[in-house]
Parts: C-alpha cells; sequence; structure tokens
C-alpha cells in the first residue's frame, strides 16, 4: 500500500488535469475527481509516521476541501438533472 497510493494519486491527478478539459461542460466529474484526489491525499498523509504541524495541517486542508468538492458535485448533479 505505501507503494502504491502514490501511483493511484498520481493517476487520479492526471485523469483531474484530463477531466477539466475534457469534461468542460460536466463539472460533476470534475468535481469528484478532485474530492477523491483530497481523499487519497488525507489517507497518503495519515500513514505518515510521526505525524507533525505541517501533516495536521494537510489533513485538516485536504479534508475541507474534500467536503467542499464533493457537496459541488452533488450540487452539479442536481443543476444539470
Amino acid at each position: 500500500m505505501g507503494t502504491i497510493l502514490p501511483l493511484i494519486i498520481v493517476a487520479v491527478a492526471i485523469f483531474v488535469g484530463v477531466a477539466s478539459k475534457k469534461y468542460y461542460d460536466k463539472p460533476h466529474i470534475v468535481n469528484f475527481s478532485i474530492s477523491a484526489m483530497m481523499l487519497l491525499l488525507v489517507i497518503q498523509t495519515f500513514q505518515m509516521q510521526p505525524l507533525n504541524g505541517l501533516g495536521i495541517t494537510a489533513i485538516i486542508t485536504c479534508s475541507i476541501a474534500f467536503v467542499i468538492q464533493f457537496y459541488l458535485g452533488f450540487r452539479n448533479i442536481r443543476a444539470n438533472a
């Protein structure tokens, strides 16, 4: 899990970049992919030992970004439906 998680994060980040160009008219796809990337970053940061102030700040910031992007994704689905 220690070596595969960074690869998954990079793959999701590449997908976010591609999705932001390709699915410009479907913002919920971009929002959900960004929220997935933020969740993966939180998981990666939790695996760091020991957690210092910067790690805790990253967890808090990415958690807030995850919630916001997830909310925006659902809001965009409702707006398009």
